[in-house]
């Protein structure tokens, strides 16, 4: 309909265009190109509307080619986009259910039409980490990084699995170029301080920790990168303490009091600076440091220490009364009793040893490292058949026949005390738990008991 009324008014405008040539027959000079043509007025303007009739309709040709090339185009880009959706799809599902070597098939043929799904190589490279390939797993983020250089995601991935495949340095190079892209990048920053830990590098480690606690936020947050920080400080300075030497010794020293002016809290640096001053020779000042500690901490590590120190100088009476004065401010600390008790066995001061696991035994419920002192003590007395009993009754409640340390956030236990944790990787979180207390029981004490005939 619209052709022919474009038709009808064509050759309504080119007779119109005829009539009035003939009413007006004049003839003009039409100059072109230096080339000088005759014609009549009517003439040039039919002439000049039939060219631009002409270019509209070529414009419009082109347009509506354009418009059908690009409906094509868009109409094969949608079935070849449905057609990657339902593979992807079906690789997903396949992924979800745990066949690996379908959702690999699937993935593959996505790639190889659409190269630039990156989401693709991280699956890849997850199921070939879960076929313990991981040859095949880097080869993947590899592909990926090609795809896009400036990608973070990539790089993290690619270092860590650098760390799981232990190529420790790939792994740092691979960090360092993504914290060049973005040096507030946390994530990156943390593996890389991991790393350095991980190595014992301690100088490389706190120059990372610096850098995140520029950009860490939150006081929290802040609070515990500090906390790591002072860590790190603490293990070079238990380095230098381990090299020995004169300047080391120095340095070791400067380090541990600059740690406790920055946190006076932080108990690991009241433990390393007496382990110094006793590394010295300066045994007066461990001692005083380790003392003052544990009337203000209430740690059983610096009573520990204590004891390390005065036997070790044949002291035991100090020791004693020590502990005795510990006892007498803080009756109901059954984890004191306990080490007073071991004192007094390793002193062959049996009664008094069985006279505090009597104290205990009224208050704390029955553990393994009670029956095991108790037993011990009765081998010294050369009593072996209760002794049996107590070996007997300490793997009962426990295969643990110590007193373990504790850590205070992941419950991880170290038969000795430890300044950081390497499961939850925290810092002075080792402690002796206190169990369940309980009342006094209405019937024998555990070291009554132990008096009764078999």
């Amino acid at each position: 309909m619209l052709i022919r009324l474009l038709l009808i008014i064509i050759l309504i405008v080119i007779s119109l265009f005829c009539w009035i040539s003939l009413e007006n027959p004049l003839d003009i000079e039409f100059h072109f190109f230096g080339e000088i043509l005759s014609t009549s007025v009517s003439a040039l303007m039919i002439t000049s509307f039939v060219l631009g009739a002409l270019l509209v309709f070529i414009s419009t040709l082109a347009r509506d080619a354009k418009r059908a090339i690009e409906g094509y185009q868009k109409s094969r880009q949608k079935k070849k986009g449905e057609s990657l959706k339902e593979d992807l799809n079906r690789g997903m599902d396949d992924f979800l259910r745990g066949n690996l070597a379908k959702a690999k098939a699937h993935f593959v043929e996505v790639l190889k039409r659409d190269p630039s799904q990156i989401d693709l190589y991280f699956r890849l490279s997850e199921i070939a980490l879960k076929e313990g390939n991981e040859e095949e797993a880097l080869h993947w983020l590899e592909r990926a990084r090609l795809i896009d250089m400036r990608n973070l995601d990539i790089l993290l991935r690619e270092a860590e699995l650098y760390q799981r495949m232990k190529r420790f340095d790939e792994a740092i190079r691979t960090l360092n170029r993504a914290i060049g892209m973005d040096d507030t990048n946390l994530k990156a920053l943390r593996s890389l301080r991991e790393i350095y830990l991980d190595s014992r590098r301690w100088e490389e480690a706190i120059r990372a920790q610096k850098s995140i606690l520029k950009f860490i936020k939150g006081k929290q947050a802040e609070e515990e990168e500090t906390l790591f920080y002072l860590g790190l400080k603490y293990e070079r300075a238990r380095d230098l303490l381990n090299q020995g030497g004169e300047e080391n010794l120095e340095s070791a020293l400067k380090e541990a009091k600059e740690i406790l002016r920055e946190r006076k809290s932080f108990q690991p640096g009241f433990v390393l600076l007496g382990d110094i001053y006793l590394r010295m020779g300066r045994w007066a000042s461990a001692g005083k440091v380790w003392g003052k500690s544990f009337t203000r901490f209430k740690s059983v590590i610096f009573i520990l220490r204590l004891e390390e120190l005065y036997l070790s100088r044949e002291d035991p009476s100090t020791l004693l009364r020590i502990y005795q004065r510990a006892l007498a401010k803080n009756p109901e600390d059954w984890v004191i009793g306990f080490f007073y008790a071991k004192l007094c066995l390793r002193l062959e001061m049996l009664d008094e040893a069985l006279e505090e696991i009597d104290e205990i035994s009224l208050r704390q419920k029955d553990f393994p490292a009670l029956h095991r002192l108790l037993a011990e003590i009765y081998l010294h007395k050369k009593d072996f058949g209760r002794a049996a009993q107590e070996f007997e009754k300490t793997f009962e409640l426990s295969r643990t026949s110590y007193l373990p340390f504790r850590c205070t956030t992941c419950e991880r236990e170290s038969r000795e005390w430890i300044a950081y944790c390497p499961q939850c990787r925290q810092w002075s979180t080792y402690t002796i738990k206190e169990d369940e207390k309980t009342t006094a029981l209405p019937y024998p004490s555990l070291a009554e008991r132990a008096h009764l005939p078999l």
